[in-house]
């Protein structure tokens, strides 16, 4: 018998089939199945098992890979709600399904090496930890969870059970101010929130745009790129203990005087210093651009911190509808104009290459806004 280092999967090879055309000009799917049996052999022989869920349940406490499921359960109710999750069939329905949950999700021993649970097993977990104590209701969020009713995101469904975890909570927003201070704090607290499995979105729009003054000097700011890029590297430093990738999103206001600059980040043939390849990005847009948009007028970026200097309030919060038109002929606000149709486009043809930006409607959101 080969030992499991000698061993070869093939699982791989199967899944690679798949896109092959059989004689019918048909794609092989059923390769797809046979990479999944394949690779649940793999799980299988990389899977340390015990002779009861009560003694796996001890190891897993002992070891610091539970949290203490037996000061808020009795054994008996314990081996009720364990056997209950085993008894309700499930199967990954693909390769990519049963894949993407022994990546990402499955318990491994500290090394990687070995699979600690299955998915029974880790959706039981995650039960008895969010029903604390109470044996019916963790028996209800197993079978919605097992029959696939109820999905848990991913913060949750990763860490809730776990000794050693991140937070429950999927998604935090943050700002920064124009300062160094700001920008250091939010570098530092981004790092911070996506350590404990957070996607963190950062609006940049309140940064000074590149070549603005700083102490009256003229031409030395160096604009939301950079800030974007340094954020960019922490969020791939700063995962989840290596189980979760970090997320972040950058948002710029499409008034910025830095947008046609920070939509390029995203093309494809982006110079590889300014490209940002793994964070995400996001433009915020007032109602006044579409205005502008369909009446066919040109619309103008503005420089922030000469509209600060000029009104006492940032670019970001400042009524559009009612200053825009003031700024446009301000001597003293510097900006630049574009036709607002032609951004538009360039929008489009940026979101057709890569995906991104993505667009929040700002004055939409905050008319429906309970606190509005």
């Amino acid at each position: 018998m080969k030992t499991m280092e000698e061993k070869k999967y093939n699982h791989i090879e199967l899944n690679n089939e798949v896109t092959k055309r059989r004689e019918d000009g048909f794609f092989s799917l059923e390769k797809d199945q046979e990479a999944l049996v394949a690779y649940l052999e793999e799980v299988k022989d990389k899977t340390i098992f015990f002779d009861t869920e009560i003694e796996r349940l001890r190891y897993l406490v002992d070891n610091d890979f539970y949290f203490n499921v037996f000061d808020i359960y009795s054994e008996a109710d314990l081996i009720e709600i364990t056997d209950y999750a085993k008894s309700i069939s499930f199967n990954f329905a693909s390769y990519m399904s049963a894949s993407k949950f022994f990546k990402d999700y499955a318990l491994k021993t500290n090394d990687k090496s070995q699979y600690l649970e299955d998915y029974n097993q880790h959706v039981a977990i995650v039960a008895l930890y969010l029903a604390n104590g109470n044996k019916a209701q963790a028996k209800q969020f197993i079978s919605a969870m097992v029959e696939q009713r109820y999905q848990p995101a991913t913060p949750t469904f990763l860490n809730a059970g776990r000794a050693r975890r991140g937070e429950l909570v999927s998604c935090f927003l943050l700002e920064v101010d124009d300062s160094l201070n700001s920008i250091n704090f939010i570098d530092s607290t981004a790092k911070q929130l996506s350590k404990i499995g957070g996607g963190v979105a950062i609006n940049l729009s309140k940064l000074r745009a590149r070549g603005e003054a700083i102490k009256g000097i003229k031409g030395v700011a160096k604009g939301v790129l950079p800030i974007a890029k340094s954020l960019e590297g922490g969020f791939s430093y700063a995962d989840q203990l290596g189980q979760r990738p970090g997320a972040g999103a950058v948002y710029l206001n499409i008034f910025h005087y830095d947008v046609e600059e920070f939509l390029d980040t995203k093309k494809v043939n982006a110079d590889e210093d300014l490209r940002l390849s793994t964070i995400s990005t996001g433009l915020i847009v007032p109602s006044k651009f579409f205005d502008l948009a369909k009446e066919g007028k040109d619309f103008y970026m503005f420089a922030p911190h000469t509209v600060k200097e000029e009104y006492g309030v940032t670019l970001d919060d400042i009524d559009l509808e009612k200053y825009y038109d003031d700024m446009v002929a301000n001597p003293n606000v510097e900006k630049k104009k574009k036709n607002a149709r032609e951004m538009l486009n360039l929008i489009a043809q940026t979101q057709l290459q890569s995906g991104y930006p993505y667009l929040m409607f700002k004055d939409n959101a905050n008319r429906v806004h309970p606190n509005s």
